[in-house]
């Protein structure tokens, strides 16, 4: 029996995530399982007929045959091909002739709808690369008659529609998941294909841009650890732990860079210990920083209960330098004083309450701990961002920023 090497649990061959044939299958899988994205697949490449009118699609890849020898075809009878060439360059036009070839041919990938229509596709990753494969076919005696000229699908394009698909909602569950696993296999293998490969080609898409970003702090913090989309784990200081960047939550349209000294208390104890350490992030700001309190609770090793300080930046981080030392969890029986001080010296607002109540006092939970962080941001306006990254210069202002933040901290990135 035949390996089915499109089943999404088979493993494929030996190859490195980053080789073409990789990618290709990747596709193939998404077609397989995607319905939706069949049919968007099957308008790029000019097919006149909606797959509702097609028999029930089978999938190859790595394959010299466009037939299976089992399939039973009429004698007589000429099935439509489609040549397609996939490539980030893939010209808009083709006027070359397909023609018959007797050449050792593996197919990347063949997609068959039964006797009504075959698609076989040659997949090229890098741009430049001359290619005879999709107008010379062996067709090893099957009768199938090609479209007169192959249909060429850029990378972009492709990515651009599945992109969609995801945007508007029109995928979900399962079949969601997939495309967008599909989507961090050409971010992280591939990244030069993408349709947000910079931010100028995201356009005003959501989706694309916040994929762009998270790749981008990827490669200035050099790791994919991280909580979810846009957040990056931090290493060498023990006064903060991650970094987020992502599209600002301001009316006017920036790319913006989050950092939390403080988020716990263990961090908090370290960081106000030293505050010559809390004088240098606060002088931050005179660079671009804005800087602002981030008071919340935690309990075990999550985060509950924002609230807005009253209290100036430099009087709160004054406060908690002069108060770190005694500060420890709250027992539930001392939530309504320790409530009560932190309202009156500004540190809370009242009405915060409501919110500590529901993740606290309406909870089995007995113990609370304050969390005195900082919320620490940068901001590139998008059209500066933008400019940056068709410079290839965005990851590196990225990751100074980091530094310069770390630096404050006595930690440092690279």
């Amino acid at each position: 029996m035949a390996i089915d090497r499109v089943n999404f649990f088979v493993q494929f061959e030996s190859a490195t995530a980053g080789h073409e044939n990789q990618l290709t299958r990747a596709l193939l899988v998404v077609l397989r399982y995607s319905p939706i994205a069949l049919q968007v697949w099957l308008d790029l490449v000019k097919c006149e007929r909606p797959l509702h009118s097609l028999s029930k699609p089978e999938f190859k890849t790595q394959s010299a045959m466009i037939l299976h020898p089992d399939d039973i075809v009429t004698d007589g009878e000429q099935i439509q091909g489609i040549s397609v060439w996939l490539a980030p360059d893939a010209p808009t036009n083709i006027n070359t002739q397909i023609v018959s070839s007797d050449r050792q041919q593996i197919l990347d990938g063949v997609i068959t709808f039964g006797t009504d229509l075959v698609i076989v596709i040659e997949s090229k990753v890098t741009w430049g690369e001359v290619t005879h494969q999709p107008h010379q076919i062996n067709l090893n005696g099957c009768p199938v008659k090609f479209d007169p000229s192959p249909q060429p699908v850029s990378w972009q394009a492709l990515l651009a529609a599945f992109g969609g698909l995801v945007e508007h909602d029109l995928v979900s569950g399962a079949e969601r998941l997939v495309m967008t696993d599909f989507f961090e296999i050409v971010a992280d293998h591939f990244p030069h294909l993408g349709a947000y490969s910079t931010l100028a080609q995201c356009g005003g898409h959501k989706f694309r841009l916040e994929r762009r970003l998270d790749n981008i702090i990827k490669e200035a913090v050099g790791t994919d650890s991280g909580k979810g989309l846009g957040w990056r784990n931090l290493v060498g200081t023990e006064k903060i732990a991650m970094a987020w960047l992502g599209i600002g939550d301001s009316e006017t349209e920036e790319v913006s860079l989050h950092m939390y000294p403080a988020d716990t208390l263990g961090q908090a104890r370290v960081f106000y210990g030293e505050p010559a350490s809390v004088d240098a992030v606060l002088g931050l700001r005179s660079d671009g920083w804005d800087i602002s309190p981030n008071f919340h609770w935690g309990f075990t090793a999550g985060g509950y209960a924002w609230t807005k300080t009253p209290l100036p930046v430099d009087d709160y981080c004054a406060y908690w330098i002069e108060r770190i030392g005694t500060t420890g969890e709250v027992s539930r029986t001392d939530w309504n004083n320790y409530w009560f001080r932190l309202e009156t010296d500004l540190i809370v607002e009242p009405a915060g309450r409501e919110e500590f109540d529901k993740e606290f006092t309406q909870t089995n939970r007995s113990k609370a701990n304050p969390r005195p962080g900082l919320r620490c941001v940068y901001a590139w306006p998008m059209e500066r961002a933008r400019v940056l990254d068709n410079r290839g210069k965005l990851i590196g202002e990225v990751r100074d920023r980091i530094n310069q933040m770390l630096a404050a901290l006595n930690g440092r990135l690279h």
